[in-house]
């Protein structure tokens, strides 16, 4: 068996045992209150700073499995070091992915806020943010650093029930599903949703239109050959064969049909069709969205850029807003709740939808939001 191996497996039997004591109550014997505060920080922030969690659950991992490892020196660089960046990319990332468990797309040590090459000590020049993040994370670091295993197993354990109890709390939130909204105050709360300040807003549009084409798929003549296919991860590169941009519409020939680039908060510019044309190159796509929420007052000033890739590629590239495309949409099916049972669906499933952003849909629903 690998290191690695080995390491998957503990983090197996500590998970099992993190059920367990949170399906009884029970605490975790051996830390302090002082170190319970500076976990609950941690797990306050496990969705926003989720790169908080990824490097504490892989520093504890290691103190775990290798007991004499400084695991303050956190890069094969150091003298005595350990490159905790492989071990979070191999192991613990696809970990917390596997639970459902708040997880980066590759590892902890890609953001800006631990990447700093020095030690993890109170000297840690990283922007961890908000700052009692930080003093709580290096306290906890220093703490299993000084007294070793116990506080390693006993600060894994109690981190993995806390992560169980937010998905056990997020999977069991009932979302509103309103049925008597006219096409406009419907489009509006989906404005309204999509601008939060929140992690993970970037995929809301992306879930609208998604959740609209689907319905249309079902009810229109023109998309009714058609298949509109299961989001791929918020973090999937879009580089496969027969695949561009967010969403993708295939005939039923498993041809690719339409393609829907979706831009959160990001204008359209000649640029960003141009990037988009280079993808569309390589693919026969017919019918080519640029869509973002960004407000533009005029786009008729890209007609140039888009009758040049209709000369070029043969494509009709077509650019507009989210919630313009949306008004129009709604208007062509039958009943607004089938959209909104499928949108309702879409954040229920979808990874990358907090639970912070489900309980603003719930505000926003009820008309309780303020802006």
């Amino acid at each position: 068996m690998t290191e690695n191996d080995r390491a998957k497996e503990f983090l197996e039997e500590v998970y099992t045992e993190a059920v367990a004591s949170y399906e009884l109550g029970d605490p975790v014997p051996g830390i302090t209150s002082l170190e319970e505060s500076h976990l609950v920080m941690v797990l306050r922030n496990q969705e926003k700073r989720k790169a908080a969690v990824t490097v504490l659950a892989t520093l504890l991992l290691k103190k775990l499995s290798i007991p004499e490892q400084d695991i303050r020196l956190h890069r094969a660089e150091f003298e005595g070091g350990f490159s905790g960046r492989t071990l979070d990319t191999h192991v613990v990332t696809p970990f917390l992915r596997s639970k459902q468990f708040p997880s980066m797309s590759e590892s902890g040590w890609l953001t800006r806020s631990f990447e700093q090459s020095h030690p993890f000590d109170f000297e840690y020049p990283g922007n961890i943010t908000p700052k009692a993040l930080k003093q709580s994370f290096l306290e906890l670091v220093d703490a299993v650093q000084v007294h070793g295993q116990i506080k390693a197993d006993r600060f894994l354990l109690r981190l993995f029930i806390g992560l169980v109890a937010a998905r056990d709390k997020n999977t069991n939130l009932k979302l509103a599903r309103p049925v008597r909204l006219s096409i406009a105050e419907l489009v509006e709360r989906l404005r309204q949703h999509h601008d939060v300040k929140a992690s993970g807003a970037a995929r809301l549009p992306v879930l609208a239109v998604h959740a609209i084409l689907t319905v249309l798929a079902r009810e229109t003549d023109r998309y009714r050959k058609c298949t509109v296919r299961a989001l791929e991860a918020h973090t999937t590169a879009d580089s496969r064969s027969n695949v561009i941009g967010d969403i993708n519409v295939v005939d039923r020939d498993g041809i690719l049909f339409e393609g829907y680039e979706i831009k959160h908060n990001v204008p359209i510019t000649s640029d960003l069709i141009q990037t988009s044309f280079e993808k569309l190159q390589t693919t026969p796509v017919k019918v080519f969205y640029i869509l973002t929420t960004y407000s533009h007052a005029n786009y008729d000033k890209f007609k140039p850029d888009i009758a040049h890739v209709a000369r070029t590629h043969g494509c009709q590239l077509i650019v507009n807003g989210v919630d313009r495309t949306l008004l129009y949409y709604l208007r062509l099916i039958g009943e607004t709740r089938s959209f909104v049972d499928t949108y309702v669906s879409n954040l229920e499933n979808d990874a990358a939808i907090t639970f912070e952003l489900k309980e603003l849909w719930n505000q926003i629903a009820a008309g309780e939001y303020q802006e």
